[in-house]
Parts: structure tokens; C-alpha cells; sequence
């Protein structure tokens, strides 16, 4: 297959470029899954890691990966952004600059056709199964349905506006957006393919949505901002974010990313707790996602998804 024939080529340029070593793989270095250690207590308990997985050509109509087909094994190079679906797991990887879907019963793996993805790419799932993937360069957020379609893109509210981040509301289907270029985020209702404003803000970054609570990261004030029908609730540990990277929340629970030290933190009023990248064996984490009680971690530098059980506060 093309993607695999070129891949050991295109994974040495873009490690180079990127200036990221591929030494010191901490997770399943010998590709596939395998269960992933630490020697600390914490929050997170490691379960499985992925660095790679066999890539077939054979799929059924909604694009599930079946046995069969030209198969070969390849590794991930860089993956920047995962979520899981319905027992999938989708996974960005900008080395490849392709979608992947992973069904980890099989170990099989599928480029999802016509996407696009680079570094500034993030993943989000809605209720109905659909995924939604940020085309950061393109300032578009396009859509592929659980049954393999290809949904209408959402198209930003202006011409110069270029997300940095988005969050789906499961319940109602409205996609918020970060536009900082306009200093503000964005709604865009399920069948509608035009932004409308809905949030003045000055320094949001990355955002996740609760229910009907949102949640954005303010780099302005180093906390995460709750809102709620577009008027402020409370902030949570405020002065404690550095560098906001990825937002997560599930079950009332908030968690970050800090682009700062990399590390993971789980967001409360009276602070956070923090898991340093090198406590849960990996290197440099890209973005986190969660869902059913998981976390998934795209760590773009060990070229590994690592997925963790969250261990719940209350």
C-alpha cells in the first residue's frame, strides 16, 4: 500500500522537522497495543498504549476495518489528536496527515478517506456517532457520519477567522468554536453551515462542554471559565493554568493540558491535581480526550495513543 511504502521515509523528514526525537519510546515500542506502566499512584491508570496497528484497504459501507484485505502493519509518526467512538478509536496523525479509525477487538486500522490532518488538528465525536475533525489551516470543521458519509463542513463565521479549538454539544448538536483572531467563540447549530457569534472573549483557548455548562480555558486569568447560557458561573483554578493546550470534561469533572510541562491535570474550585508526562511514561502529550470513564492521550513524540482509566474524585 502507498501509505505504508512510504511511510518509514516521511516519518524520518517529519520527525526532523519537528525536532522531535524518536528515541526513548516508552509505550509498546514494538508497535500494536500493550498495557502501559507506572510506578505512581495516581488518578490515571494506565491501560493499554497503541504506537500502531494493520492497515487494511477492506472495509464495509460504513468504514469499519474487516480482515481480508491488502494488510500491512505500520506505526504511527505523529499523532496530534484521538478520540473513541462507539468502540472505535479515531486518531489524527499530522506525520501521515491522515485519519485513522482503530478497532482494537480486530487490531485492525483504516485511513478514513478525504481527510486531511495536521498539527493543528483536533477530534470531536457527537451523540449520533459523528465525527468532527478541525482543518486548522482551512478554518473549516468537516463532518463524517457513524455510516461513513460525508456531512456538509461547518464554514467559520468570517473569512479571516482560523479556530484554535471546538467542542460539540452532545445533547443539542451546536458546535462552539474559538476564533482568536476575532477574540471570541463562535455557535454553529446542527444543521447550519454558518458561525454565529456568541462569546466576546479576550484570551479563550482551548473549550469542552458538560451538559449545558461550557468550559474554556482563559489564559487571561490562567483558569478554566464556566459559562452557562452565556453568562459567567465561576472559575476554577484560578492563576493555576499556565499554557492551556487541551480541554477535557466528562461527568463533572474538568481536565487540562498544559502545553507549559506537558503535564494533565484535573480541574477543581480550589486548584488542581497533576500528573507530570514522565509519571505516566510518556513524552510530550498533544491532546487528551475522554470518554466513558477513559482518557485517551495523543503524545505525538513517542508516537503513541495511551488510554488511562480516570479514577473519579467523588
Amino acid at each position: 500500500m502507498k501509505l505504508a511504502d512510504r511511510g518509514a521515509g516521511r516519518r524520518r523528514n517529519f520527525l526532523r522537522h519537528c525536532g522531535v526525537a524518536a528515541c526513548g519510546v516508552a509505550l509498546s515500542a514494538c508497535g500494536g497495543t500493550a498495557p502501559t506502566r507506572t510506578g505512581h499512584d495516581t488518578w490515571l491508570v494506565p491501560v493499554f498504549g497503541i504506537s500502531g496497528a494493520t492497515l487494511t484497504n477492506k472495509l464495509d459501507p460504513t468504514g469499519f476495518p474487516l480482515p481480508g484485505g491488502n494488510e500491512t502493519f505500520i506505526s504511527f509518526m505523529f499523532p496530534v489528536a484521538v478520540v473513541a467512538q462507539f468502540g472505535s478509536i479515531f486518531v489524527a496523525d499530522a506525520g501521515y496527515g491522515r485519519l485513522f479509525r482503530y478497532e482494537r477487538n480486530s487490531g485492525l486500522m483504516a485511513a478514513v478517506p478525504g481527510v486531511r490532518v495536521g498539527a493543528g488538528s483536533r477530534l470531536q465525536t457527537g451523540g449520533d456517532g459523528t465525527v468532527y475533525v478541525l482543518d486548522a489551516m482551512g478554518g473549516e470543521i468537516r463532518r463524517h457520519s457513524m455510516h461513513g458519509a460525508t456531512l456538509p463542513t461547518l464554514h467559520p463565521r468570517l473569512p479571516t477567522s482560523r479556530y484554535l479549538d471546538f467542542a460539540v454539544d452532545g445533547l443539542t448538536g451546536r458546535v462552539f468554536a474559538v476564533d482568536p483572531m476575532h477574540q471570541g467563540v463562535d455557535q454553529i447549530e446542527p444543521m447550519g453551515r454558518i458561525a454565529l457569534s456568541y462569546l466576546d472573549f479576550v484570551a479563550a483557548g482551548p473549550i469542552a462542554i458538560d451538559g449545558g455548562t461550557l468550559l474554556v480555558a482563559d489564559s487571561q486569568c490562567k483558569c478554566v471559565s464556566e459559562w452557562r447560557n452565556g453568562r459567567l458561573i465561576r472559575r476554577l483554578a484560578a492563576g493555576e493554568i499556565r499554557l492551556p493546550r487541551a480541554l477535557a470534561t466528562e461527568g463533572g469533572e474538568v481536565y487540562v493540558l498544559d502545553g507549559f510541562d506537558r503535564s494533565i491535570s484535573r480541574v477543581f474550585v480550589g486548584g488542581l491535581e497533576t500528573i507530570l508526562p514522565a509519571d505516566l511514561n510518556l513524552i510530550s502529550p498533544e491532546q487528551i480526550s475522554v470518554s466513558g470513564g477513559m482518557m485517551y492521550v495523543a503524545d505525538g513524540a513517542s508516537r503513541t495513543v495511551a488510554v488511562f482509566r480516570i479514577r473519579r474524585r467523588h
